[in-house]
């Protein structure tokens, strides 16, 4: 029952952090899981503005990721790779649209390390 309340006592903490306005300067956040060979989202959109990224890899193998928008001349913004059971965080400013996410080692994209995020107003 305690840890319970432990939990709870954190989550509520977490929500309580967060910006009430949903303006421009809103602050989003999104896990990226990285395993053989699935990237999983945990949360397939975000607000435009600054996103917190945050990148684990539950997988055997070392992993990277990159992030592109899907619109002409975007950028690809790439994050460092992570041996198994790694993690980074990275804060972007993200724009509204659909931005592209995949491991960019071997063969992963193309065995299925691949995902949309959807950037909103």
């Amino acid at each position: 029952m305690k840890r319970v309340v432990c939990v709870l006592v954190a989550a509520l903490a977490g929500v309580c952090a967060l910006p009430a306005s949903g303006g421009p300067d809103a602050f989003s956040f999104v896990q990226v899981t990285e395993k053989e060979f699935t990237l999983t989202l945990s949360r397939q959109s975000v607000r435009a503005g600054s996103v917190s990224m945050e990148v684990v890899n539950f997988g055997m193998d070392t992993h990277d990721l990159m992030v592109k928008g899907t619109k002409v001349g975007s950028k690809t913004l790439r994050f460092k790779q992570l041996d198994p059971r790694g993690r980074t965080e990275r804060t972007l400013r993200l724009t509204p649209g659909r931005y592209a996410l995949w491991c960019s080692l071997g063969d992963h994209k193309a065995r299925g390390m691949k995902t949309t995020l959807v950037v909103r107003k």
